[in-house]
């Protein structure tokens, strides 16, 4: 760089260019890559005499060549452009970049080279992507849910409807968005201010019951929930509805009030639990599917306390609900754990709706309930996969984030000393291009189940993405991260064994201390990654620290 910048004294060229936090290259006449500035080298992940043997076109994915001739042309005609191209990191990574072309003229306003700076958008374009896919998926589920969806403003115009919606009510999307919701009915107007005042206040409207109106005059009995939409910043900005058909379930409601044999008979040839419940709590009525689903037969609930066979931990909640249920004579919806005559204890979700009897006069619950065992368990498996790696089981990004900074909160205070470990794992590209991509999956499940059994349990062991994984070690000095490194090297000694193929692959560790190194993660991060890099190019299967 120091031929583009003769006239410039050392502090600004060192300032300007060599340590322009983007990455900046000099080429010929003819493309060829004549000096890089350090972020080229942190960027790429090749050093400067490597980058010397290739023209710039050699690093740029093949879809932008084409493009990028074109622009070069133009920049060595002396105009300056921007456009966008895709390039190859070292290790094969894809690196989005926005790129300016600079004539470079000299005192004779002969052009002698082409600066390129470039900026590294990546991150901004997997996001963009990620929310894409998000705002897809979102949308797909909303046009194809059964259930009507709408979106209504803070003055209460409607602004979207999904094709339920459109279906239910009669209303096209087109005939009433940006006017009032007219679903609503005068009576209701009043409550329904207040309902939304709730929402305003971070509240949901979960399970109403109401009676909405229909294009072509009818009603219609619905329960809808209300959520609040907010913006960035966290302010209410609409309100969502879902609103679902009750009128199969009121009719059969109604049909259960006046006639007990007709209940009776519905209520046996169901698989899911009904239970009549009288004001003082008792169980009065228990359905045949008591034995199959709970392994207990319906006599063995007759006459004793409602869900007094709930889990310990669960019944004083449900209880409450129930003689809530009771005082605002409504109905409740309630998750718990109930008593298996042999499986021990599984997971219900109950309903219950309050009921007058028309010959006694005396009120009483009817609670319908079913098995979500595997509902909990999906809940479950979207909780985890939210926060840790599908493939590895280990936490992802966003999890070790979020435990490193805890700890480094408590190191501060406590005035520790802790270590981050950037690894990857040497030749895995070759693995994926000459065994297939199953086994270079399979590799990275071993790899770290191996790494973690050398781990302490207190360490943060994560995978960063692609081959790369994170080590955090709290608590430890120089003595102790080294020979945790070693026995990380030693555990991956040994051969893997994938199905049919047999190999052998190392690691390269990169090593930055805190607070020596840097003061916070993002700091920490950066200076292993430099160290990462630095051992590849001392030959792989190497440990660096930074400093």
């Amino acid at each position: 760089m120091e031929s583009v910048c003769k006239g410039i004294s050392g502090g600004m060229y060192s300032s300007l260019i060599v340590h322009n936090p983007d990455p900046i290259f000099l080429l010929d006449h003819i493309g060829n890559i004549v000096d890089v500035n350090l972020a080229v080298v942190d960027v790429f992940g090749y050093s400067t005499a490597e980058l010397k043997e290739f023209s710039y076109q050699d690093i740029v994915t093949p879809k932008f060549v084409s493009e990028l001739q074109h622009s070069l042309c133009k920049t060595l005609q002396g105009e300056s452009c921007s456009y966008h191209v895709s390039a190859y990191r070292k290790n094969g990574e894809i690196l989005h970049l926005d790129v300016k072309n600079i004539p470079i003229f000299d005192d004779y306003q002969k052009l002698i080279n082409v600066m390129i700076v470039t900026k590294d958008i990546t991150d901004l374009v997997q996001t963009k992507a990620a929310l894409q896919e998000t705002s897809e998926r979102l949308h797909s589920i909303y046009d194809s849910s059964a259930d009507a969806m709408d979106i209504i403003d803070l003055n209460g115009n409607v602004q979207k409807v999904n094709k339920a919606f459109e279906e239910m009510y009669g209303w096209k999307a087109e005939e009433i968005i940006g006017k009032p919701m007219p679903t609503i009915l005068n009576d209701r107007l009043e409550m329904v201010q207040t309902e939304r005042k709730k929402v305003m206040n971070h509240q949901y409207i979960k399970g109403l019951e109401v009676e909405c109106l229909r294009k072509d005059g009818s009603r219609i009995p619905v329960s809808i929930t209300i959520s609040p939409l907010r913006d960035e910043q966290g302010n209410v900005i609409a309100f969502a509805g879902i609103s679902r058909d009750m009128s199969e379930r009121k009719k059969w409601e109604e049909e259960l009030i006046r006639s007990e044999e007709k209940y009776r008979l519905i209520a046996e040839n169901m698989t899911d639990l009904v239970t009549v419940v009288d004001e003082n709590g008792v169980i009065t009525y228990a359905s045949p599917s008591t034995a199959p689903v709970l392994g207990f037969s319906p006599e063995e609930y007759v006459g004793i306390q409602a869900f007094s066979k709930a889990h310990p931990e669960d019944y004083p909640s449900v209880d409450q609900k129930v003689m809530a249920l009771f005082q605002t004579k409504d109905s409740c919806e309630m998750e718990f754990r109930y008593q298996h005559n042999t499986k021990d204890w599984i997971w219900l979700e109950a309903k219950g709706t309050y009921f007058i009897d028309e010959k006694q006069g005396q009120g009483f619950a009817l609670f319908v309930s079913r098995v979500i065992e595997e509902k909990k368990r999906l809940r479950e498996k979207l909780k985890m996969m939210a926060f840790h790696d599908e493939l590895t089981g280990l936490p992802n990004r966003r999890l070790f984030r979020a435990q490193v900074l805890q700890s480094l909160a408590e190191a501060k205070s406590n005035r520790e000393t802790c270590a981050l470990l950037y690894m990857d794992i040497d030749r895995f590209k070759w693995v994926n291009d000459h065994l297939g991509h199953s086994v270079g999956d399979e590799l990275l499940k071993q790899f770290a189940g191996r790494v973690r059994s050398v781990l302490r349990e207190s360490d943060i062991f994560a995978r960063q993405g692609g081959d790369e994984f994170l080590v955090f070690l709290p608590n430890v000095d120089e003595e102790e991260v080294k020979a945790t490194a070693s026995r990380i090297v030693e555990s991956l000694r040994d051969e893997w064994v994938i199905g049919e193929h047999s190999f052998t692959t190392t690691s390269s560790i990169g090593i930055s201390f805190f607070p020596r190194d840097g003061s916070n993660l993002d700091e920490l991060l950066t200076q292993a990654d430099r160290a990462l890099y630095r051992a590849k190019e001392n030959g792989r299967n190497h440990c660096m620290f930074y400093s």
